[in-house]
């Protein structure tokens, strides 16, 4: 996490001078490319001494060892499961929902209603089918 620390810390020296050469190229006149390139530099600072604290708080993990072998990081990730279609039909609706804001609000139910219905077939799997526990 050290090196995570650095690379995200590493950002105030790239984005705090690109904001004043920004603001000087247009005469500090353009109110939303300054303040918005100086406060990507400053909250890279700030995700970077997060990452600096927990660092301290948890000290070593696997991925800060070099002998450490993968098995050293391996946990449980979830179960998920492989022959579902009920993220495709998840991931339409909300793709709706997206086509909705740019064409027109009248297609927002429909995505919806689909992304609902997806959503819970998803949750209800394994309660019902070949598949119930």
């Amino acid at each position: 996490m050290r090196i995570s620390g650095l690379i995200f810390s590493a950002g105030i020296f790239f984005f705090i001078p690109v904001a004043f050469v920004y603001g000087y190229l247009t005469d500090f006149k353009e109110l939303v490319g300054f303040p918005a390139i100086l406060l990507v530099g400053l909250m890279s600072l700030m995700i970077g001494a997060f990452v600096f604290l927990e660092d301290k708080k948890m000290g070593k993990h696997p991925q800060d060892i070099e002998s450490a072998e993968i098995s050293d990081e391996s946990y449980e990730y979830g179960f998920y499961s492989p022959w579902s279609w009920w993220p495709l039909a998840l991931a339409a609706g909300i793709g709706i929902c997206f086509l909705g804001v740019a064409v027109g609000w009248w297609i927002m139910p429909f995505g919806g209603v689909l992304c609902l219905v997806s959503l819970i077939g998803l949750v209800y799997e394994y309660d019902r089918g070949n598949h119930a526990h």
